[in-house]
C-alpha cells in the first residue's frame, strides 16, 4: 500500500510522557527502524536506507555494500575488485574486459 508520493511523512510514537520517531520511510514505502539506517544491508530493497550514508562503499557493480573501512585496505572485498582497484587506491583496472582479466590473471601466478 502507498503512503504518499513526494512527501515525507514522521511517524511518532508516544511512549509512556515520550514521544519518539524511529521510523525511516524507504523510497519504496517500506518502513525501518533508523537502526537500520546505515548499517551497510539494503534493508529496504531498493537502496534508499543506505543512499546517502557516508560509512559505506558502493561498489561499481552497485550490488555490494562494504564499510568505507575495507576501502583500499589491501584486500578485495567486492566481487568487482573496485575497492582496491581504484584511482583512489592508486591502482586502475584496464577498460578492456579482456585486459583486466589478464591482468588479474598474471597478478595471481
Amino acid at each position: 500500500r502507498r503512503v504518499a508520493v513526494g512527501t515525507f511523512f514522521f511517524f511518532v510514537i508516544k511512549s509512556g510522557n515520550e514521544y519518539k520517531n524511529d521510523f525511516f520511510r524507504c523510497d519504496n514505502n517500506v518502513c525501518l527502524d533508523y537502526d537500520k539506517v546505515c548499517n551497510v544491508v539494503d534493508d529496504c530493497g531498493d537502496g534508499s536506507d543506505e543512499r546517502l550514508c557516508t560509512n559505506l562503499f558502493v561498489c561499481e557493480s552497485k550490488e555490494e555494500l562494504i564499510p568505507i573501512t575495507e576501502k583500499c585496505d589491501g584486500n578485495i572485498d567486492c566481487f568487482d575488485y573496485s575497492d582496491e582497484c581504484n584511482s583512489e587506491c592508486g591502482r586502475e583496472i584496464l577498460e578492456n574486459t579482456f585486459l583486466k582479466l589478464l591482468c588479474w590473471s598474471l597478478a595471481l601466478l
